[in-house]
């Protein structure tokens, strides 16, 4: 039988996935059960042929509405429901023991040399560690420094230009999932469960490593039991048979440890476990590290919580910019002057200096009091007071993971505080959305830019002018902002994608002044520019900050940031822990404890 492209066309195409969408696509039979209806309707619907299109539409847009897991999966929700189970109280740590050591010894983990390039960027280069079973390694730095490029080298994700990679056999230049059978399991820093399978399911289908996936596979009474056992060993103590998109973001990462467990892996990658936990939780979770090394697992480690890395790492890698800068452990990092510099900022730019110390108005344009702000678990930013004059320039400090963007995203509308006030020339906007609170004046210049790639300079300049309720001039706009940024001007019709980083900065903050703002909001503006490019965005930003642009800086560059404010708030695990003149912070030898724990002395 011939058969031509014309036997498939769209309209069939659509039917395929109207099939799976009104069956359910999280069932076995799904997809079946909608194929039936398919071809049962119009049969009974003959007369009407001509509309059969319609008549999907319209079915379609029930079944979304209705019944948005499909028929089946609707079926499923109301007639069964899930056996009521929870990880047991008592762990058989012999079960526990005898599959996490399923491998035999290990050596450890030996990387020696490796490095990558994304076109014209070095992301890696030279790191080399030794990571021995039954031990923690720490992989630490600041913002962009290589820290889960470096994982995803280890993990396969990423193929090393040079170097070698070793666990019992060499690993560079593996798939992932060879790596994987290898005995490489890791987390991620934003969990990466099944979310609609069950608890249970995510921990059996990592037990299913090497062993084709087929309808009617059933897992063992063993391997039921052994995954209650190391949901418990983690610290999970909720039902094993919800769907894994219901739980709370602790219980996420609990959960997705333990499916790496149920690989039986003997080399651990934690992508930053302790984000968005409680201190209480992250404590627990130090125990499991540690529990989980007495095993013999190598566990390795890239977290920005410095008081959780240095009280359960024996040795540390410290990466900036892509490159090894330290090694050692925990105290002699601490006291590492090459550590200290690369995370409070170590540069040669001096800014220039207001004329006089500022004295404005003490008349609050921005006044935040009692912020709390969570992510569906404990409070990532408690209780925060802060105070903006007009004209001020105020830096907020910290290191990775403190909550400063946090606090930004929330000033500007993007996530809704759990608690607090925000005033902004005395009216309360803590409730307004986004779009309401930029009209009324808060201009945010996000981490990473975000500008809009495929349109020019230009309109991506344009854009910051539309929250503004008054006609204005933009060309004359367009043309200030230019003579604040020349480099941009023979770039003005260029795709904004096309620009350099430090190009694209530009582009972003200019973007945020043409909204004429009340307060500029700026998050991580030296992230990833070259030091030349620094000096001349922060020369710029002096030059409002003296022009009386009232500016509020989130950079985890300590040192850069006090070069051009007025005043600054240290922050540590969402806490204020110091409020200072800037003056006296530059001053201040107890500042590099925020970013690197206790012991730190700048």
């Amino acid at each position: 039988m011939f058969i031509n492209p014309e036997s498939f066309p769209f309209s069939q195409s659509i039917l395929f996935v109207l099939a799976v969408i009104v069956g359910g696509s999280g069932m076995l039979f799904g997809p079946l059960v909608g194929a039936l209806l398919i071809v049962l309707v119009p049969e009974l619907l003959s007369d009407f042929a001509e509309y059969r299109l319609l008549i999907f539409s319209v079915l379609l847009l029930l079944v979304l509405w209705v019944a948005p897991n499909g028929l089946l999966g609707a079926l499923a929700r109301r007639w069964i429901k899930p056996t009521r189970l929870l990880p047991p109280t008592q762990i058989n740590q012999q079960r526990i023991a005898a599959h996490l050591r399923s491998r035999g010894p290990s050596s450890g983990l030996r990387v020696t040399d490796i490095g990558i390039r994304f076109g014209g960027v070095q992301a890696a280069q030279h790191v080399s560690l030794h990571a021995p079973a039954g031990s923690i390694t720490s992989i630490i730095g600041p913002n962009g420094a290589g820290k889960t490029t470096v994982l995803n080298m280890i993990s396969g994700f990423y193929v090393p230009d040079s170097g070698q990679i070793e666990l019992q056999q060499p690993l560079a230049g593996l798939p992932a999932w060879k790596s994987a059978r290898a005995g490489i399991a890791r987390t991620y820093q934003t969990t990466l469960l099944f979310g609609e399978m069950s608890v249970m399911d995510n921990l059996l289908v990592a037990m299913q490593k090497g062993r084709l996936g087929l309808p009617f596979s059933l897992s063992t009474g063993e391997q039921r039991s052994l995954a209650l056992d190391l949901l418990a060993l983690v610290g999970y103590r909720g039902e094993v048979n919800i769907a894994a998109e219901d739980l709370p973001h602790v219980d996420r990462r609990l959960v997705e440890i333990a499916r790496a467990l149920a690989t039986a892996p003997a080399v651990l990658l934690l992508d930053e476990p302790a984000a968005g936990l409680s201190r209480r939780d992250t404590d627990h979770l130090a125990l499991l590290l540690r529990k989980l090394a007495d095993f013999g697992l190598t566990v390795i480690l890239v977290e920005h919580d410095m008081e959780l890395v240095m009280s359960v790492s024996a040795h540390l890698l410290v990466l900036d910019a892509g490159k090894p800068i330290a090694s050692g452990p925990p105290a002699e990092i601490r006291r590492n002057p090459q550590v200290i510099a690369a995370y409070l900022g170590g540069t040669d730019y001096q800014a220039t200096p207001r004329e006089q110390a500022w004295d404005g108005s003490r008349d609050a344009r921005l006044f935040v009091k009692d912020l709390v702000i969570d992510y569906g678990a404990s409070a990532v930013v408690d209780k925060v007071n802060l105070l903006v004059n007009p004209g001020e320039l105020v830096a907020i400090l910290g290191a990775n993971g403190a909550g400063k963007s946090s606090i930004l995203q929330c000033l500007a509308g993007l996530h809704r505080a759990s608690g607090g006030s925000i005033l902004l020339d005395n009216e309360n906007i803590e409730q307004a959305n986004a779009s309401t609170i930029a009209a009324k004046g808060l201009a945010l210049v996000p981490e990473g830019r975000q500008v809009f790639p495929y349109l020019s300079v230009r309109d991506n300049l344009l854009l910051g002018g539309y929250s503004r309720r008054e006609a204005f001039d933009a060309d004359a706009e367009i043309e200030a902002i230019l003579k604040r940024f020349p480099r941009l001007r023979d770039r003005i019709d260029n795709p904004a994608g096309l620009l350099s980083g430090g190009e694209q900065q530009m582009v972003a903050v200019g973007r945020g002044l043409m909204a004429k703002p009340k307060v500029l909001l700026l998050d991580e503006p030296s992230l990833g520019l070259s030091p030349a490019m620094i000096g001349e965005l922060y020369d710029a930003l002096a030059a409002l900050r003296d022009e009386g642009v009232t500016i509020l800086l989130v950079d985890q560059m300590a040192n850069l940031a006090l070069q051009v404010a007025d005043r600054a708030y240290v922050l540590e695990t969402g806490t204020i822990v110091k409020a200072a003149s800037a003056a006296a912070l530059r001053d201040d030898k107890e500042l590099a404890a925020a970013y690197l724990g206790e012991g730190a002395v700048a």
